[in-house]
């Protein structure tokens, strides 16, 4: 969790470094943008400069004029006027000059209007060898300002610019890294609180700075969980407790009935009938201590309270053994069962508590049984890759559906199904790193996949 945050602000600091850098290269292209085109704007406003027009001013017998290369329109385009000034001031040649312009003009005046304006006028002078070039363009069209400076100011900028700009990057770097860290502490502990959280503990997060509202969310969530949690630690004890306590008092009444049940059905002097009820009595008994069995067993495997006795086990000696205590049940004596052990599953071990496989294959196998009295069931087992593979299949009614979706997890309909022995072949299977598939034969019949991890050498 802090790694992501850590790589979270760090993506965060080099987008904000990336952000400026590209608003300061988007003013930069902007302003030379701005400027490129209104010079091409000016440049097609004028069409000569005022060195060019001052080179093709000659004087002729009849006074100054413009050579002939281009018309005099054409060498004053975009020129509101033009006056050439003598030594003394006066206008000795003038195109479009406005009246009020068409004087002598000062020493002063010059001084002036080179540096400012002519009555508004912008102008640009050129000096000839004939006099001053001045040319006027439209008031308002341009701006002329003139200003002073000493060189080591300029000297100065120029050996500053680079290191002014250096430190404004780090100085934007330096607040990135600054805003990051105060980021990445307050985040930190937001992490921590997560990480405590998904672990099952209680956390209690400073509400300040701007990770205030998702502290206060967390704390508010950890006091939820734990209230929770220590409801369904009330509930799991009192119902682990209800469960023990109910299987260790019906020990002894059970064991009442199964001695007066096996004494009347073996005695001779009770009538046949009786006997058989004192039999039938003695079965049901034996399927309420199974019951009370399941019940027990299952809660432990659910709290992990079940030690796993794990060693090493022969998967033949194992689903040989399961199957003959099935046989030799009274259960097995109603059903026919085949069972088939792939040569090479025969010498295959599992890491595995003996006794509980051997409960998970009882169940399955009763269960066939008792659902489908006089059905025939058939034991697979083969090994595939790094895994034991046991299929077990009857050819009875198969599963009913909301038995089916119960154990695939799904919520429990109304009335539920009961798969209380089938969920505990479940619960053990997954308590040795295995798996069950279940589901239905075609056209009928159940089918049952189990899949168990070979020892690490057999793998």
């Amino acid at each position: 969790m802090i790694r992501t945050f850590g790589r979270m602000l760090r993506r965060y600091a080099l987008a904000v470094a990336a952000g400026v850098l590209a608003l300061m290269i988007a003013i930069l292209a902007a302003f030379g943008g701005i400027v490129a085109y209104y010079a091409d704007k000016y440049q097609e406003n004028v069409r000569y400069s005022a060195e060019q027009i001052a080179r093709a001013l000659v004087r002729g017998e009849d006074g100054y004029h413009l050579d002939g290369e281009n018309t005099q329109e054409e060498w004053l385009y975009g020129y509101e006027w033009a006056m050439l000034l003598d030594e003394q001031g006066n206008v000795v040649w003038r195109y479009d000059l406005p009246p009020q312009l068409d004087r002598t003009y000062t020493v002063t005046d010059v001084a002036s209007f080179t540096r400012w304006y002519l009555d508004d006028y912008p102008v640009f002078c050129w000096i000839t060898e004939n006099g001053l070039l001045v040319l006027g363009r439209t008031p308002g069209t341009m701006f002329r300002y003139s200003f002073y400076s000493y060189t080591e100011l300029f000297r100065g900028i120029y050996r500053g610019i680079v290191p002014t700009l250096l430190a404004v990057v780090a100085l934007i770097v330096a607040g990135c890294m600054v805003f990051s860290w105060r980021g990445a502490k307050a985040l930190t502990s937001v992490a921590n609180g997560l990480d405590t959280l998904a672990a099952g503990g209680a956390v209690q997060l400073p509400a300040t700075g701007f990770t205030a509202e998702v502290a206060r969310k967390l704390n508010q969530t950890s006091a939820l969980l734990q209230r929770q949690n220590t409801i369904i630690a009330r509930r799991d004890a009192a119902r682990t407790d209800w469960i023990a306590g109910v299987s260790h008092d019906i020990r002894t009444p059970l064991s009442l009935i199964f001695g007066y049940a096996e004494q009347l059905e073996h005695d001779p002097a009770v009538p046949a009938a009786q006997q058989a009820k004192a039999g039938a009595i003695r079965v049901q008994g034996q399927t309420i201590r199974r019951l009370i069995e399941d019940l027990n067993l299952t809660s432990k495997l659910q709290y992990n309270a079940q030690p796993l006795r794990l060693k090493t086990v022969r998967a033949g000696e194992l689903l040989r053994r399961a199957v003959t205590d099935f046989c030799n049940s009274g259960y097995g004596e109603a059903c026919s069962l085949d069972f088939d052990l792939a040569p090479d599953a025969e010498a295959l071990t599992l890491r595995a508590d003996e006794g509980l496989l051997g409960r998970a294959f009882s169940n399955l196998l009763g269960n066939s049984a008792r659902h489908n009295p006089g059905c025939e069931i058939a034991v697979h087992a083969r090994r595939e890759a790094s895994e034991l593979v046991v299929i077990v299949t009857d050819n009875g009614s198969g599963y009913p559906p909301a038995v089916l979706s119960v154990l695939e997890g799904n919520p429990q309909p109304d009335p539920a199904p009961h798969v209380l022995g089938l969920h505990i072949v479940v619960q053990i299977i997954q308590a040795h790193g295995g798996r069950v598939e279940f589901g239905n034969n075609e056209p009928h019949g159940a089918r049952t996949v189990i899949r168990l991890p070979l020892e690490a050498e057999e793998s």
